[in-house]
């Protein structure tokens, strides 16, 4: 999945099990990222620079989020 090469941020999961000792999707919406940085920008732009670390089949993201705060 990459989970484990995402770093300084916090990942929130649901719509996921437990398969061969790894993390798998199992429907419906599964993982949340969160950063801090120094400002809002910074802590977006770290949390969106780790969605490149995670992968599965089917991944999807809104690249909206956290923009209107």
């Amino acid at each position: 999945t990459g989970i484990e090469k995402v770093k300084d941020s916090i990942v929130f999961h649901a719509g996921t099990k437990m398969s061969n000792n790894n993390i798998v999707t199992n429907g419906g919406r599964v993982i949340s990222v969160s950063a801090t940085g120094t400002d809002i920008k910074e802590a977006l732009s770290k949390s969106y620079s780790m969605i490149n670390n995670i992968n599965f089949e089917g991944k999807t993201f809104r690249p909206d989020i956290g923009f209107d705060l």
